[in-house]
């Protein structure tokens, strides 16, 4: 027991300890718990749940190569061997068309950004380049790509990409399709890809099947996890959600999540469309999901939501900013000017077809920068989502300035866990865990109190009373700005005596936030 002024504590027996909590708790063991999700929240009083905004960390990446064009999607982000490597598409914008190049971009800290010169396309005469694919053999512009951690996997199988034969991710009609293959192919580390001897049988029917979304191999759930984006008909869009003018064969509805599961990339679960709770239904345009990294029982979704038909730009700016038609449009008015784009937080739990939405707001707006607000700009990563760039920090990228001569990727950045808080002001307030069961010996927390606010914690038993020694009172007060902090009371760290028993967690805040708690041994 650590040094310091302790009361006595009264020692129970674990059949004793039985008696006095139930069962049904939900089992937390030793993972942290961002309070994002916000049904571990049984109860507040003078306290809420709020959203925190990510920052910018600068440009990471400028698009100022001929073959990059003036636009970037991401298409994953993975560390491998001590190095970052990203894999993006530019779009040669010397055809006027969407001929994609899938390129590769490295980084030893996740922060600053080089083109390595891989030496395997031609362009113009020379392969002093990063690119990977040109749009033709391969076909890779058009695909997924995702790292495959597994025990055992081929080192020259490492990093995958799922592409079709012909080249196209998606058709808009279900009806008329023509046949075609799945073709997996294989990378050491994201450069030179091969055909491997994959055979997968992953599709579907549904109108704009796999017009975005991600792959991810799921430690919580030992499968191939993908979320894949569709047109749902049925769906009556919010509002002010706009008719989109781009995809009129389609009718009504909104782009829409589906969830499919694979052992080994072969044979794929029928298919789960997403739901959304009681939230609006809006359209996602690419979804982002992917496992917390701090917390990979959590999934997090830092979804583009895209608003058709709402113009933020005036022509003038239109035209300064030099905003590209859509491609194929017979009008020169249809510009990516038309619409606009913003991050929406979701997240749910392995297993599960429900996205939790916990807030309506935007989890990052376009920004002041005009150029953010043209359509399709914002976009996250499809694979790969974020990582850690400081003892305190972790980033993600997003595109910026769609089809525009300025077009770049930002690093956003946020606290660890920072996406949203259990706060409270001046005047105080509390919230209360749902039963929870445990595995370790001390309770850390990751919070920020201003110089006259604290935290403190109370252990309750399931039906909300103090346990002995672990009260408000015994707590000793948490003062700062810690990313994992021990919680004491009168000293002692120690609450091994109740592991594996259901308790509450009583916390009491002035001026302050907590982000995320976590039992440890």
């Amino acid at each position: 027991m650590p040094i310091g002024t302790c009361r006595r504590i009264t020692v129970l027996t674990l059949a004793s300890l039985s008696a006095v909590f139930g069962q049904g708790a939900r089992p937390v063991e030793d993972r942290l718990q961002p309070l994002v999700d916000a049904t571990l929240v049984a109860s507040a009083t003078g306290a809420r749940l709020v959203q925190h905004a990510p920052v910018s960390g600068g440009i990471a990446l400028r698009s100022e190569r001929p073959w990059e064009g003036d636009t970037f999607y991401i298409s994953s982000v993975h560390r491998q061997d001590g190095v970052y490597r990203m894999l993006y598409r530019g779009v040669d914008k010397r055809t006027d068309s969407e001929t994609y190049h899938l390129c590769l971009a490295t980084s030893k800290d996740g922060i600053t950004w080089e083109r390595p010169s891989l030496g395997l396309i031609d362009f113009d005469g020379s392969r002093d380049n990063n690119i990977i694919s040109d749009g033709r053999g391969q076909r890779l512009g058009m695909g997924f790509t995702f790292h495959d951690p597994r025990p055992g996997v081929p080192a020259n199988e490492r990093v995958k990409a799922f592409v079709w034969s012909d080249g196209k991710r998606y058709y808009h009609y279900s009806a008329g399709r023509p046949e075609r293959k799945l073709v997996v192919l294989g990378s050491a580390d994201g450069a030179a890809f091969h055909e491997t001897t994959i055979q997968s049988k992953l599709s579907s029917d549904r109108p704009n099947a796999f017009d975005g979304g991600s792959i991810f191999w799921s430690e919580a759930e030992q499968l191939f996890v993908g979320y894949f984006r569709w047109w749902d008909r049925d769906a009556k869009p919010h509002a002010r959600s706009l008719q989109d003018w781009m995809l009129p064969q389609l009718g009504d509805g909104v782009r829409s999540v589906f969830r499919s599961t694979s052992k080994d990339l072969v044979e794929w679960s029928p298919e789960q469309s997403m739901s959304y709770g009681d939230t609006p239904r809006e359209h996602f345009y690419e979804s982002g999901t992917h496992p917390y990294f701090r917390a990979p029982d959590l999934y997090v979704a830092l979804a583009n939501r895209f608003n058709p038909g709402r113009r933020s730009l005036s022509l003038e700016e239109e035209r300064e900013l030099a905003i590209r038609s859509v491609p194929g449009s017979r009008q020169r008015r249809l510009t990516f000017a038309s619409d606009a784009n913003d991050l929406i937080l979701l997240v749910t739990r392995p297993g599960s077809d429900v996205y939790q939405r916990p807030f309506l707001e935007a989890f990052m707006r376009p920004g002041a920068n005009p150029g953010n607000w043209a359509s399709r700009s914002n976009y996250p990563p499809q694979h790969g989502g974020l990582w850690q760039t400081s003892p305190t920090e972790m980033s993600f990228l997003v595109t910026r300035q769609h089809f525009q001569p300025a077009n770049h990727l930002e690093r956003m950045v946020l606290r660890l866990d920072g996406f949203a808080s259990m706060n409270a002001g001046y005047a105080g307030g509390e919230f209360v865990t749902v039963p929870l069961t445990f595995r370790g010996d001390e309770l850390q927390l990751n919070f920020a109190t201003s110089a006259a606010g604290e935290v403190r914690v109370e252990l309750q038993d399931e039906k909300g009373n103090p346990l002995p020694g672990f009260s408000l009172d015994d707590c000793d007060p948490l003062i700062g700005d810690r990313i994992a902090h021990r919680v004491s009371w009168r000293g002692r760290e120690s609450v091994s005596g109740y592991a594996g028993l259901p308790i509450r967690l009583r916390i009491q805040l002035i001026d302050a936030d907590v982000y995320s708690f976590r039992f440890t041994r």
